[in-house]
């Protein structure tokens, strides 16, 4: 007999979903920091974007093609190309929430002893992903296309039809994302535990996206420096946009449609595009929903080698530190979050100082390239320091395994603090190496910027390791893996980034102002840098220290996650 959907069911398991997306909320289990800052991020980002793009969009439209302007085709080709570019983002966020929700949800095996079935089973997750792919769609089609408008002058029909292009666009993304789910969650499931080649593919697509920050950058900063990105744009380089534009399908045909460019031919398309994707969606994840149930029912093997003899015995303190980094380095979600960002850090810094430092000095006409350094080296060396703030977390009941030993608090916790010292010292070293290289600062200023840095990351690791033991949260996943680390992470973040705007961005401004009325100060820089680092370096170690070892044999902590 046919399975057929439940519909109430299904409003059953969408109820589920929401009271537990609902739970997070609350008191507790909300993150509010964390909440707060992605908002304002996304705000001002979205802002900045808006204001950029109009600015490109006024350039590009009045490019010319063979010495004659033609505002429609470049209209056309910038509406395509830049929903190419949103097409690629919702289908890479389809992929991961796909795998999220069907491969590493907690409840699908659960479901799979349940008699729930499978249609209604898929169809309310394939209901919350739409949901999900909607709010992507809103956050970038619509700055696209209302920019696009008022820069262009577009009729009210554009807008009645953007409505449209923010609804089918999660279908079309939903039906590529399908085709891609399982494919990219073998190779993932390949890589897992192949922890070497896992770090450098993983390290080397986060250095691509850099590298594509960069190119961005730059054109950022030819947009604020006058009309130079006009000559980029010569006969080649439009020929070769154009014909992207018009096979890059089917973004070309949601450009088409909006445009009023072949409404026929391009709704028609998109009509069989959208009906071809709603059928591979339904047909796929339905059958990716079924591989689900199985893989979590008879599990997976965590390693795929056979085990090593027991190795030449390390000291306690080295061997505390290994086990610290195994534990990183095997965890593929702290292995890029931790070690991957802080391999690329140095490349961070190197593309905002070349652009920053460019920028402010053909600005204002003032060398600030020591301020910028410092300024670049806290903020992107608070953001590689994030694993510290789950120093204690991420053992969960494997703490109290340590703990029970006949080993001091401090080798346990020290070893932790080495760790991210390691880690934060190499960082900071190639990026103070790379400035120096590349003739943005001399050797001594780059040396005190090395160690301003290293001494910014020291008091931030033995804050977000006190703070992280004082609330610690242990994971109840059989790896032990931290999914939700409540706030810890974000308040870490949030810290670092106002110490880095309060300290590195109030001097860049301090040296500006100082500079434009004739005043070189410099020393002041080195000695409220100086002063500040070393001060907030003893002030977080005492604060790590102070009655840690009583508390540490007290420990009875840990709130599940």
């Amino acid at each position: 007999m046919k399975e057929r959907t439940d519909l109430p069911l299904v409003r059953a398991l969408l109820k589920k979903q929401w009271t537990e997306r609902a739970n997070s909320f609350r008191k507790g289990n909300f993150d509010a920091v964390g909440f707060v800052m992605r908002v304002l991020l996304v705000a001002l980002f979205l802002t900045a974007f808006i204001i950029f793009y109009g600015r490109f969009s006024d350039i590009y439209f009045s490019l010319r093609t063979e010495g004659v302007p033609d505002p429609s085709a470049r209209q056309f080709e910038l509406l395509s190309l830049s929903y190419v570019a949103i097409l690629v983002f919702m289908t890479a966020g389809g992929i991961s929430q796909l795998i999220t929700g069907l491969f590493a949800a907690d409840d699908i095996k659960l479901f799979s002893a349940m008699p729930v079935g499978a249609k209604s089973l898929y169809f309310s997750r394939l209901v919350v992903i739409y949901l999900r792919q909607l709010l992507y769609a809103a956050v970038t089609v619509l700055p696209v296309n209302i920019t696009v408008a008022v820069h262009a002058g577009l009729p009210v029909g554009f807008y009645l039809l953007t409505v449209v292009l923010v609804l089918v666009f999660p279908l079309v993304s939903i039906g590529i994302a399908s085709l891609l789910a399982l494919p990219f969650y073998a190779l993932w499931q390949f890589l897992k535990t192949r922890f070497v080649v896992n770090f450098i593919a993983v390290t080397a697509v986060l250095a691509g996206g850099l590298y594509l920050y960069s190119v961005l950058l730059t054109g950022v900063k030819e947009l604020l420096l006058g009309d130079g990105l006009k000559y980029f744009f010569n006969e080649k380089v439009m020929a070769v946009l154009g014909g992207i534009a018009r096979h890059a399908y089917p973004c070309n045909w949601f450009a088409g449609l909006a445009l009023g460019r072949d409404v026929l031919i391009s709704g028609l398309c998109l009509l069989a595009v959208v009906a071809v994707c709603i059928a591979l969606s339904l047909v796929i994840i339905r059958g990716i929903l079924s591989r689900a149930l199985q893989s979590r029912i008879a599990g997976t093997p965590r390693f795929l080698f056979a085990k090593r003899g027991v190795r030449a015995r390390l000291p306690l303190f080295f061997a505390l530190m290994k086990k610290e980094f195994l534990q990183i380095f095997r965890t593929p979600s702290y292995m890029f979050s931790y070690f991957s960002v802080a391999v690329v850090m140095p490349l961070m810094v190197y593309f905002c100082m070349d652009v920053g430092g460019s920028l402010v000095s053909r600005l204002v006409g003032i060398n600030c390239d020591l301020e910028l350094a410092i300024f670049l080296t806290l903020l992107f060396g608070a953001l590689t320091n994030v694993f510290c703030a789950t120093n204690i977390s991420r053992d969960g009941p494997m703490f109290y395994s340590v703990k029970a030993m006949p080993i001091g608090w401090g080798q346990v916790i020290f070893s932790k603090i080495a760790l991210c010292m390691m880690v934060t010292l190499l960082s900071q070293a190639v990026s103070a190496i790379i400035l120096m290289s590349f003739g943005f600062v001399s050797f001594g200023v780059g040396c005190f910027v090395f160690g301003a840095g290293v001494m910014c990351g020291f008091a931030q690791i033995c804050l977000a390791t006190r703070r992280d033991f004082n609330h610690a949260r242990f994971s109840t996943e059989e790896d032990g893996e931290i999914k939700e680390s409540g706030n810890s992470v974000t308040v870490v973040i949030a810290l670092g980034m106002v110490v880095a705007f309060l300290l590195g961005g109030a001097l860049l401004i301090i040296r500006m102002m100082l500079a434009l009325r004739g005043f070189e100060y410099a020393y002041l820089s080195y000695l409220i840098t100086g002063v500040f680092s070393v001060l907030a370096a003893a002030a977080c170690c005492l604060y790590l220290v102070l009655g840690l070892g009583k508390k540490y044999y007290e420990f009875s902590g840990g709130g599940l996650l």
